[in-house]
Formats: structure tokens, C-alpha cells, sequence
């Protein structure tokens, strides 16, 4: 798990991670509900809890600094990652790749527990390689 950015990992089908977790300065929820507002007790004092999710809920912002962080599309972005994918700095986890017309499927991979990584949707294929491109 190192290699993803985690020191520790902690497996939330046999533990309960609020209780498996000492106070952390930051946690980026990318799941809400339950999970968002059980995360704000793990927080230390001073720390930040950051969703991408949902709004933080009046409970939650009462305990900690909380932020709904919106992600904006930017083309520039995009083409720097690609970029580092290409040239091997920076290695996504792909779970799984649905075309397009399976969208529904993919939708519900997303959902399922125990997905490590994204799940990318193929929408065009790369007609000179002959090969899907993502």
C-alpha cells in the first residue's frame, strides 16, 4: 500500500476504521455518507476533512474543519497526466475497462466493494494500433 500513499491499511470488512485510526491531520473522503461523518472522529484538533462527495453535513462542521471540494475539468491538467502516464512517473491502478456501451456495468463496479482502483470507460478505439484507447 506504500506505493499508493498509504502508510497503513486497514481492512474496513474486519475492523472498524474509526477505532483502527489515531487522529490523522487530513482525510480526503471520496465515499460520504456514513463513512464522511464517522471520519470527522478521527481528525485530530486542527486537522481537515476534505469530500469530494457531498457538502459536509452541520455535525461534521461542527467538529472539524470541513470542505466540499469541487473538481473543475482542465484540458492543460489532463494533458500533463497524460503526459506522466506516458513517460512512466506516474502508474494508475486500473480495476477494470467497460466500453461505452456498458456503462451501466461499469456504474455498478464502481459501487461494489472491494474495487482496487479506477474503472475506465473506453470510448473510442485507436483504429491505426488497433487498440483501445482510454
Amino acid at each position: 500500500m506504500v506505493a499508493l500513499g498509504a502508510n497503513e491499511a486497514v481492512d474496513r470488512t474486519t475492523v472498524r476504521f474509526e477505532e483502527a485510526t489515531a487522529p490523522v491531520d487530513l482525510v480526503f473522503d471520496t465515499v460520504g455518507g456514513d463513512v464522511f461523518v464517522l471520519s470527522a472522529g478521527v481528525v485530530r484538533e486542527g486537522g481537515r476533512l476534505v469530500s469530494v462527495v457531498e457538502e459536509p453535513p452541520a455535525s461534521v462542521s461542527e467538529k472539524v474543519e470541513a470542505t466540499y471540494f469541487v473538481v473543475e475539468p482542465s484540458r492543460e491538467q489532463l494533458v500533463e497526466l497524460a503526459r506522466l502516464v506516458g513517460d512512466g512517473t506516474l502508474h494508475p491502478t486500473i480495476d477494470s475497462v467497460f466500453p461505452l456501451t456498458e456503462a451501466r456495468a461499469a456504474f455498478e463496479r464502481v459501487m461494489m466493494p472491494g474495487k482496487r482502483g479506477k474503472v475506465v470507460l473506453q470510448v473510442v478505439r485507436d483504429k491505426e494500433a488497433g487498440r483501445a484507447a482510454t
